[in-house]
């Protein structure tokens, strides 16, 4: 047996109203209507919902429960209309977003945070891998943005959209008190330190490679690495090895302990871009999560 949802609210409103004048008037409609209703239900139920001979109205214990059903649809249907204004207003639903591992640590966990202070409604899922893995989620609806390096996506591809952020180069790494610092540093020098590097499957690492190697270093000699950025960035903070990041992890991670070494690598600077896709519906908690980053850049990485 099917009982329409909106007799059981109307039941939740009569119970607590006492009458069915004030009822009706709270519902918009008429009293005969409601009498109406309660007979037509107490016919499918087989079963008084109030008792006749009391005044004010008194429920039955079945009409007092099917009140309580009635109540709990009232709750969730407006749960429902209040779910549906914060998606529009932005305020509300899951965001997913693919990055690198420094991207992670440094520039997109910043504006995450930043985000939700006003935003206490919302979830962020931040997932942390490199492109190929961070492409194929796209595709497969798993993650909404990718913020990483624009060469790691085919621009001429028609399914994604690339939007550039800031431009950015790789530099040398190394501890603040470093002894390279305090001298003329030669391609002796660097011959002679330990690197830490990254993941084999971090562009990173062939980019820090393929980078020393046209500089002159011949001797790179790896004691660590890891796909963890928050590892790499304390083993060089905490010893006298150097490596290679992109520059807006010193710059965004101010007394860190990290400083840039005053040699120039010899490649091309490379831009940071969100990647989504085209024909992806937008919702606007992901427009508004989008402008924030953008907002982000302008204050606290391109004008610095």
């Amino acid at each position: 047996m099917l009982i329409d949802p909106r007799h059981l609210e109307q039941i939740s409103i009569i119970v607590d109203a006492g009458t069915l004048q004030i009822a009706a008037d709270r519902i918009g409609t008429s009293q005969p209507a409601l009498s109406r209703m309660i007979r037509t239900l107490e016919s499918r139920v087989g079963s008084p919902l109030f008792e006749r001979s009391r005044r004010p109205l008194r429920a039955t214990p079945l009409g007092l429960e099917l009140a309580n059903q009635g109540r709990a649809i009232l709750v969730a249907r407006k749960r429902a209309v209040e779910l549906v204004d914060d998606g529009r207003k932005g305020s509300f639903g899951v965001l997913k977003i693919g990055a690198p591992p420094f991207l992670c640590e440094r520039l997109v966990s910043e504006v995450i945070a930043d985000f939700l202070s006003s935003r206490p409604s919302i979830r962020i899922d931040l997932v942390p891998d490199y492109f190929p893995g961070l492409h194929q989620r796209l595709f497969q609806n798993q993650i909404d943005i990718i913020v990483g390096p624009a060469k790691s996506a085919d621009p001429t591809h028609s399914d994604i959209t690339l939007e550039p952020l800031f431009e950015d180069s790789n530099v040398i790494v190394g501890r603040a008190g470093h002894p390279l610092l305090v001298k003329d540093i030669s391609i002796r020098d660097l011959n002679s330190v330990t690197w830490i590097g990254h993941s084999d499957r971090s562009m990173l690492r062939h980019d820090m490679e393929t980078a020393l190697r046209l500089l002159g270093v011949r001797n790179l000699r790896f004691v660590f690495q890891s796909e963890s950025a928050g590892a790499v960035i304390e083993l060089v903070r905490r010893s006298d090895c150097l490596t290679v990041l992109p520059s807006f992890v010193v710059r965004a991670g101010r007394g860190n302990g990290l400083v840039t070494l005053p040699i120039s690598l010899p490649t091309a600077d490379q831009t940071i871009a969100m990647v989504s896709l085209a024909d992806r519906y937008e919702a606007k908690l992901i427009g508004d999560f989008k402008a924030h980053l953008r907002r982000h850049v302008v204050t606290h990485i391109a004008s610095s």
